[in-house]
């Protein structure tokens, strides 16, 4: 019924206007417009601390708030050690979450839910960031909280276990996609693979840093002298000084002189690499070489030559490629420049796997045709009117005014950088653009990167030169080789045998034959949590089924020792051979199989001392199998029930740790099993609930003969 109100008021709006006096042509074009407002900048007002701080403030009292940011210069993952990748941005992330002298983090949280504030750190490449917001009448409190992170945090144990999590769901996950592969190889590419701009985190790494490290980067890089603070918002410039002054006019400076970030050395050179990924369709290209560096004389030319070349719908790259010759998914480029290092020049496509070469020439062709075909006077328009329409946002907010003016005080840039690289650019001729185009873009020169399935290329890499295979494969955490000393196994295989027998002995475990159960399984995702019915069939020692039922049906996962297979109703399609060997690998973990070898072990066993897991002190037992697999079983000491697994492996989200929790055990006929799992997956949580054992019943086999047809 609203909606209806809506829609009558909605047409008789309408009906009124159209029945009204109509405007003739002449009145329109006779129309007066009034001249624009006069566009004026707002001048920031710029302060030191002894300390060497340098504060900017600007006053704008039209709302009631306050907004702090913080720019940390000579801050960042270059100054981190190769083998400790990830050291800066997690200590970014772990100075607010892990608290500070005064308050842990999750206080820190309260305190700022209750004001509907917030106060945020992060660590980039070069320079790393902070800030805050609040209402004015909460200027100081956040202030001080503030000041508090920067300077004092003490780096939580359990805030770096997290942090360390996120960073490896990061990297289990970096694969997934083909443009963040090719975008990573390419910087590889350019940079360097050992290069601060360019290298990336590994599960060792993250692996190897420790709270000592966060401590000791954030004392070193973290200093008074190479801070700047802006502060906008509803406040008076003298209380603020004075609340500046008071939380961190007594910091004292660093006293290590930090490095520039490193040039970039590049030589320009034609190579020719290819990513496997042959679940694809379709190829994800990349080529370019090395950009330019902020200050260069030439960037106003450079820029509108980008956005002629592949910038926006009525690009060069997009007009052809894709509109004209229906090559690409998507198409574009650009050149880019940096302040501290090098941009990239860079082109893409994605186009059909069958068209990969043929979109390859057209790039090349594209790139190359900058430097001897005049833009046209459109193209000069749109390229030209596309970066002039958009001038004004550069000064849409204080926020933006604020920090144009910190970044160019910083570098060195005069104040009206801007407004004259708006003259520049308004005076550019198309010869500009095309000599530009001869000093910044080297066409012979192309450094590519081809993701996809060379199996369904039209022409092989090798038509444009040697081709290097990348190695994009993930590798996996490191694990500590197993050793152990006589008397160490000794004990390993002593307690391993009371928990066998705990559990009802290796005879027992060895007259299972079959075991079906029901459980009730909730995943939870960073994007929320859903939970799923299965049904689970096994036929020791090497059958296993899963029947899921989801919203879509249901969905079986079967392996029956030699081969496996997935899948809903006639849509069923074999396990490729990783997962087959995976589910190999996780038989020699599984718990029945294991203590029923109790007694007479094909395996290594080595106890290595009590250890903390799930807030109790448990026994550690390390396991080496035949094969060589290795992982850890905790035991309860009490009862000698098995409390948890830990191993690495394939997780839900890539290759990874899995932290298993056994939280219960129900008896099932002459055994006892555990019932109640949680186990943590690549930072994907799934909690099983498992009901309605039943040992050595009768199964219908058939469900492990292989589908015809896959």
């Amino acid at each position: 019924m609203k909606v209806l109100k809506i829609f009558l008021l909605t047409v008789l709006g309408l009906s009124l206007v159209l029945t009204a006096a109509p405007v003739t042509a002449g009145k329109i074009k006779d129309m007066k417009y009034p001249a624009l407002n006069k566009f004026e900048i707002p001048e920031p007002t710029k302060e030191v601390l002894d300390n060497g701080i340098t504060v900017y403030l600007m006053e704008d009292h039209t709302l009631p708030l306050v907004d702090l940011r913080v720019i940390m210069n000579k801050c960042g993952s270059y100054l981190e050690p190769p083998h400790l990748v990830g050291l800066a941005s997690m200590t970014g992330e772990v100075m607010r979450t892990g608290g500070t002298e005064t308050m842990t983090g999750d206080q820190i949280d309260e305190q700022l839910e209750a004001i509907g504030a917030s106060v945020e750190t992060g660590m980039g490449a070069v320079s790393s960031s902070a800030g805050a917001n609040a209402l004015s009448e909460y200027s100081e409190k956040i202030i001080a909280i503030l000041a508090d992170v920067l300077r004092r945090p003490v780096f939580d144990e359990d805030k770096i276990e997290l942090a360390k999590s996120n960073q490896k769901s990061g990297i289990s996950r970096r694969n997934d996609e083909p443009i963040p592969i090719a975008i990573r190889e390419f910087r590889n590419l350019v940079y360097g693979a050992n290069s601060p701009y360019a290298r990336h985190t590994e599960y060792s790494s993250i692996d190897a840093v420790t709270r000592d490290d966060m401590i000791m980067f954030h004392k070193t890089v973290v200093q008074p002298n190479n801070i700047q603070i802006a502060v906008i918002g509803d406040f008076d410039k003298a209380e603020m000084m004075v609340l500046l002054k008071k939380y961190l006019g007594d910091w004292t400076r660093g006293e290590v002189e930090l490095p520039p970030p490193p040039e970039v050395q590049y030589d320009f050179k034609q190579t020719v690499n290819y990513a496997p990924k042959t679940d694809l369709t379709q190829s994800t290209i990349l080529m370019g070489h090395i950009g330019g560096k902020m200050g260069d004389p030439d960037y106003a030319a450079t820029i509108v030559m980008s956005a002629i070349l592949g910038e926006g719908f009525g690009s060069r790259m997009f007009s052809n490629l894709r509109t004209k010759m229906g090559l690409a998914y998507a198409a574009g480029g650009s050149y880019s420049f940096g302040y501290d290092f090098q941009g990239v020049f860079i082109s893409y496509i994605i186009t059909k796997s069958g068209t990969t070469a043929k979109a390859i020439g057209a790039m090349k062709e594209e790139i190359a045709s900058m430097q001897t075909v005049l833009p046209n006077e459109r193209e000069m328009k749109l390229a030209k009117d596309g970066w002039l329409n958009s001038f004004i946002f550069n000064f849409d907010t204080e926020g933006e005014i604020i920090g144009r003016m910190m970044t160019y005080d910083y570098y060195g840039l005069p104040r009206d950088y801007l407004q004259t690289l708006k003259t520049k650019v308004e005076n550019l001729t198309p010869e500009d653009i095309r000599e530009v185009a001869k000093r910044k873009l080297n066409p012979d020169n192309l450094q590519m990167i081809v993701v996809g399935n060379s199996e369904d290329f039209d022409q092989p890499l090798s038509t444009f030169g040697e081709v290097t295979t990348l190695d994009i494969e993930i590798p996996g955490p490191t694990q500590d080789e197993f050793s152990a000393t006589d008397e160490e196994l000794s004990r390993g295989r002593e307690i391993f045998a009371k928990s066998a027998d705990a559990c009802g002995g290796p005879a027992s475990f060895r007259d299972i034959k079959t075991v079906t159960y029901d459980a009730k399984i909730t995943i939870t995702t960073p994007q929320g949590a859903f939970t799923l019915d299965a049904q689970s069939i096994e036929i020791l020692p090497d059958k296993s089924a899963q029947i899921m039922k989801t919203p879509m049906g249901e969905q079986t996962s079967v392996n029956n020792g030699n081969e496996g297979w997935q899948g809903a109703g006639e849509q069923i399609q074999a396990m490729s051979a990783s997962d087959v060997a995976d589910f190999k690998k996780g038989q020699e973990r599984e718990l029945k199989l294991l203590f029923a070898k109790a007694d007479n072990p094909d395996f290594k066993v080595a106890s290595k001392g009590m250890e903390d897991f799930g807030g109790k002190q448990v026994e550690r037992l390390n396991f080496l199998t035949n094969s060589g697999e290795q992982f850890t079983i905790f035991i309860n000491p009490d009862d000698f029930m098995p409390v948890g697994m830990v191993y690495v492996g394939k997780t839900m989200a890539g290759v990874g740790v899995n932290t298993i929790s056994y939280l219960a055990h129900t008896k099932a006929g002459a055994v006892t099993l555990p019932s109640s799992i949680k186990r943590d997956s690549g930072g994907i949580l799934l909690e099983i609930e498992i009901s309605n054992f039943v040992i050595n019943g009768t199964v219908d086999e058939s469900i492990f003969v292989k589908p015809t047809g896959i």
